[in-house]
């Protein structure tokens, strides 16, 4: 990622955001399926915290040919700016948001009769025709219908008027399991279902199974198109190495040094005195705390770089800042501090921070704070003919 040059003023921390990682991410998963398999980019939660709308169009840039979101406000507002491309709702939906997914052209995910008709009450009021995928539940127990009721739903569905069915998915809940023996039997079942509806004369043309993990492990489960998230970021699905796909990482997390001060032997660091000190070092204080996304639980366990080094989070992490221990580095006030991404040749990885606190990646990223200033690298202005 090349440098940027930040307008610092009252910023505490800021996210740099690379669109060209983006672009180049989604690329790469366009060449690794290959021709005749589509890629629908998620971008829900703000874009997996990197900017929903920057995500959207360096990933559509990149070859994607639809959008994830979670909601209907969350379609709504890459409506807003100027994206044209299919999004597809996840989420079910509540009927009194039937309205606005018919008005903004938006691609609704059914799994219950309420939703169906309500969609196309909406849908025929105003003369238009709504995309519907439909939704079927093969093991994760969540969202969905069950292979059983799947066929009474697509008869109810393909004859309601106003509503066109595009699509079938479903989803898997455990493709990054080194046991692949749970993923491979909802792969079955969907397969099963997929072939009862082609029995009642039901064939949508996109059926997508296979999110980032199973993408890259399972070939056998991209169908129609792939639904890939933390691969468009750069981030790592799987526990391993992918060496069968370049990624760029497209997210960095930078901070500054607030102050440092010199701490004798014995002294208990932050709230609740969590850290003491072994020896007299240096504590540097970082204005980031969990209120931007740096969790609580990264407590005494968390890294951040500075000057290249590794250096521990000490004590409790608050609300608006954290403490390092710098010891003999020659760290002031003012130094950068890099909380997720790379200095001088070492490396954090949001992956890093999930480990670190027993998690996943997703929530390392999707929680980042409003308040921390996204600063958008990469000309954007490229990526406006890849809107619609």
């Amino acid at each position: 990622m090349r440098a940027v040059a930040v307008a610092r003023g009252s910023w505490n921390s800021w996210i740099e955001v690379d669109s060209a990682a983006i672009r180049s991410n989604t690329a790469a998963v366009c060449d690794l399926i290959g021709r005749g398999v589509q890629v629908m980019a998620i971008v829900k939660a703000d874009g997996y915290g990197h900017g929903a709308a920057t995500a959207a169009r360096a990933s559509l840039a990149g070859g994607a040919s639809h959008l994830g979101v979670a909601s209907a406000a969350e379609g709504i507002e890459l409506r807003a700016e100027r994206i044209e491309a299919p999004i597809l709702v996840l989420s079910c939906g509540m009927p009194e948001q039937a309205r606005d997914v018919v008005e903004r052209g938006l691609t609704q995910t059914l799994a219950t009769e309420s939703m169906a008709r309500a969609l196309s009450r909406e849908a025929a009021a105003a003369g238009r025709e709504v995309a519907v995928h439909l939704k079927v539940d093969t093991g994760m127990g969540r969202l969905g219908v069950w292979p059983h009721e799947l066929p009474a739903l697509a008869k109810l569905v393909s004859h309601l008027p106003g509503l066109r069915v595009e699509g079938v998915y479903s989803h898997l809940a455990t493709a990054d399991h080194d046991d692949a023996t749970y993923a491979r039997g909802q792969a079955e079942c969907f397969r099963q279902a997929l072939a009862v509806l082609q029995a009642v004369g039901i064939q949508p043309p996109l059926r997508h199974l296979a999110n980032s993990a199973a993408t890259v492990r399972f070939p056998e489960m991209r169908f129609d198109m792939v639904r890939a998230g933390l691969l468009v970021y750069g981030l790592n699905p799987l526990c391993g190495e992918l060496t069968q796909i370049g990624l760029t990482a497209a997210l960095t997390w930078k901070s500054r040094i607030a102050a440092v001060k010199n701490v004798p032997a014995g002294q208990p660091i932050s709230y609740d005195g969590l850290h003491v000190t072994r020896t007299a070092t240096r504590i540097a204080c970082v204005p980031v705390g969990y209120a931007d996304g740096y969790a609580r639980a990264l407590s005494n366990v968390g890294r951040v770089l500075i000057h290249g080094r590794r250096c521990p989070v000490v004590g409790a992490v608050c609300m608006d800042q954290m403490l390092v221990d710098v010891g003999d580095l020659d760290a002031k006030a003012g130094d950068e501090v890099v909380l997720i991404g790379e200095q001088m040749g070492e490396r954090i990885t949001a992956n890093d921070l999930a480990a670190a606190q027993g998690t996943v990646v997703h929530e390392i990223v999707a929680r980042l704070g409003k308040r921390v200033p996204r600063v958008h690298l990469g000309d954007d202005t490229a990526l406006e003919n890849s809107s619609g």
